[in-house]
């Protein structure tokens, strides 16, 4: 008994940490921008305070039977079982996937992935879109998580410190050795979420990555993530999430180009994706 206790008193910690950053708005508040919203509603209010309550429940099952998974089996061979887990907790928020061009992503040959990242969700989308064998730069705080942090580092997934120049480029370098090795690397090139719903400007640290491990770039977007669950309200609103996979850039094609002239083809190939 009183070990139930515990275990339930840990679960409410984990849920408390995690919500901190689910309800959170923007971090840094501009009183000259406007935030709109307009699109949420009473009925919104409604679904998210049921449904919180369930993708806890969600995610509470998945803590403690993906936990020893991870623990026991190479992440070579688990993506179906990732996959899973992913769509599952992407159900706890009342949300369903439908991806376009989902052949590229099962590509052996490693490749960097760029998506946009706009929704709190996107975390719960990437697991979702996993065919292989593949790793992702996660902000540092997801690692001090009690189970989540044991589980995403033991998947292999790379803290990266935002705010820390130093600490962010040793990230990028474990992540050109992930793809020299043959594993795929997932990475937002706008660094944090928008706030609103607009493509935000890219970092240049991934497209250094990608030039260091020669790699080929897939661009792909999450269209109504944002409208799911924005940064800037606490409010969910279910759907469906469309994931489009866009076309490769070889590194062929981009190996002379300039760091710049390589981070504004892939933006604008990721907006054009993005408003078509």
């Amino acid at each position: 008994m009183e070990y139930l206790q515990f275990l339930i008193l840990v679960m409410i910690f984990i849920f408390l940490v995690l919500a901190r950053k689910i309800f959170s708005v923007s971090e840094k508040k501009d009183n000259k921008i406007k935030y709109d919203n307009s699109d949420l509603g009473i009925v919104n209010n409604i679904f998210s305070i049921i449904l919180y309550p369930v993708w806890f429940i969600f995610f509470i099952f998945t803590c403690f039977t993906l936990l020893p998974i991870v623990i026991l089996s190479n992440p070579k061979y688990i993506a179906p079982i990732v996959r899973f887990y992913g769509r599952l907790l992407l159900i706890g928020f009342g949300i369903i996937i439908k991806i376009k061009g989902k052949e590229k992503l099962k590509r052996k040959k490693p490749y960097l992935l760029l998506f946009n990242h706009s929704s709190i969700i996107d975390i719960f989308i990437l697991p979702s879109i996993t065919y292989k064998q593949v790793t992702a730069l996660a902000a540092s705080y997801q690692f001090k998580l009690p189970i989540w942090g044991t589980i995403i580092k033991r998947y292999g997934i790379i803290p990266v410190e935002r705010k820390n120049r130093n600490e962010a480029i040793k990230s990028v370098k474990i992540a050109e050795d992930k793809i020299k090795k043959g594993i795929s690397v997932f990475i937002s090139p706008e660094g944090t979420r928008t706030t609103s719903g607009e493509l935000n400007s890219f970092k240049k640290g991934p497209f250094y990555l990608a030039k260091a491990a020669n790699a080929d770039i897939l661009v792909v977007v999450f269209k109504g993530a944002f409208s799911a669950k924005r940064k800037t309200d606490w409010r969910i609103k279910p759907g469906k999430v469309n994931v489009i996979v866009g076309d490769f850039i070889y590194y062929k094609d981009y190996k002379n180009l300039s760091i710049d002239e390589l981070k504004k083809i892939s933006w604008e190939k990721m907006n054009d994706l993005l408003k078509n």
